[in-house]
C-alpha cells in the first residue's frame, strides 16, 4: 500500500465507492489522497488519527479529509463483524463551479477545502438516515448514466452532502457539539504530534521529546504506538514525506533542498523513502504533477 494513496482524479475527477466492505484484520498506515475525502461508516468500530487528534470511528462517524492530509485508520475487523463504509473522493477545483450559484454553500465549500479545522469527524450523525438513503440514491443513478450525466449526478450529490454538513454545523466547533471537544484532556499521542508538528524538520531526540512531557523515553513510544496503532517513527518519516509532496507541488525547490528541510539530511535516504511509500522517485512524481497543471 502506497502512502499516497492516487486515485487518478486528474483522469475521472472524481470517486464513489458505495458500501465497501473489508473482513480482514485492517490496521492501516499513515497516507494521504490529493483531493477531498469523505467516508461514511456503516460497521465497523476503531480509530482515526488526523490532524494530530485521534477520534473514534463507529457505526455512523462521517469523516472529511482535506486535500493531503496525513491520516491513519485502525479498525478492529471480524468475520461477523466487517468494515463497511462508503468512500467519496473528488478535485475539488473540477466541482467548484457546480457551487457558484450558491454563495453560501460557495463560501463553506471553500472553507472545508483550504482551511485550518478544528474537528473533523461527526459521531451518530445519521440517526433519521438520511446520508445512508442519498448514498442509496446516487448509487443506483451511476449504473444508468453516461459519463457526463454521472458527473453531473455526483455534484449534485455533493451539493446535497455539503448543505447537509452546513446544516449541522460541521467545521465551526463553536456552533457545533459533535466531534472533538477542545476542551477535554489531550491524549499523549496528540500532545507528542502537536510537539512534532513544530519540530519534524529539526533532529528529532527521543530524550527531548521526553522532557517537553515529563515523561520517560521509554514511555513515549510505547504509548504512541498504544493509542494510534501505528509507531511513533512510522509518524514521523510520513510527517515528513507529506511535506516534502507539498514542497515538491508549490515550490521550486530542488529535491536536496527538499530533503534537508524536511529533517532528513541524508539525501540517499531520503530518496529511498520517497519511492518506497510514494510509488516513486521525487523527480518523477514532480514532473507527473506538472504534466497535469
Amino acid at each position: 500500500m502506497k502512502f499516497l494513496q492516487d486515485v487518478e482524479l486528474h483522469e475521472i475527477p472524481y470517486r464513489f465507492s458505495y458500501r465497501k466492505i473489508t473482513t480482514e484484520n485492517y490496521k492501516g498506515f499513515y497516507h494521504c489522497h490529493q483531493g477531498m475525502e469523505f467516508l461514511y461508516v456503516y460497521q465497523g468500530t476503531g480509530q482515526i488519527v488526523v490532524n494530530s487528534k485521534v477520534y473514534t470511528i463507529q457505526s455512523g462517524t462521517f469523516l472529511y479529509l482535506q486535500p493531503y492530509q496525513l491520516h491513519h485508520i485502525q479498525v478492529e475487523v471480524h468475520p461477523d463483524a466487517p468494515f463497511e463504509r462508503t468512500i467519496i473522493s473528488l478535485e475539488p477545483s473540477i466541482f467548484e463551479p457546480y457551487f457558484a450559484s450558491f454563495p453560501h454553500l460557495n463560501a463553506y465549500f471553500q472553507h472545508l477545502w483550504k482551511k485550518e479545522l478544528e474537528e473533523q469527524v461527526l459521531q451518530q450523525i445519521d440517526n433519521n438516515s438520511f446520508i445512508s438513503q442519498l448514498f442509496q440514491h446516487h448509487h443506483a443513478g451511476f449504473s444508468i448514466y453516461q459519463h457526463d450525466a454521472k458527473q453531473q449526478n455526483f455534484a449534485l450529490l455533493l451539493l446535497q452532502i455539503f448543505q447537509f454538513l452546513y446544516a449541522k454545523g460541521f467545521g465551526n466547533p463553536i456552533e457545533n457539539g459533535n466531534g472533538f471537544n477542545p476542551h477535554r484532556q489531550l491524549r499523549y499521542s496528540e500532545k507528542i504530534m502537536n510537539w512534532l508538528e513544530g519540530h519534524y524538520s529539526e533532529e528529532i531526540s527521543l530524550d527531548t521529546l521526553a522532557d517537553h512531557l515529563h515523561i520517560s523515553k521509554y514511555y513515549v513510544s510505547r504509548i504512541f504506538k498504544q493509542e494510534t496503532g501505528a509507531t511513533l517513527m512510522d509518524y514521523i518519516l510520513a510527517r515528513r514525506i507529506r511535506q516534502a509532496c507539498l514542497f515538491l507541488i508549490t515550490s521550486n525547490k530542488g529535491i536536496e533542498q527538499i530533503s534537508i528541510e524536511v529533517g532528513m539530511n541524508n539525501f540517499p535516504y531520503f530518496c529511498q523513502a520517497f519511492k518506497k511509500l510514494v510509488g516513486t522517485t521525487p523527480m518523477k512524481y514532480r514532473k507527473k504533477l506538472q504534466q497535469h497543471d
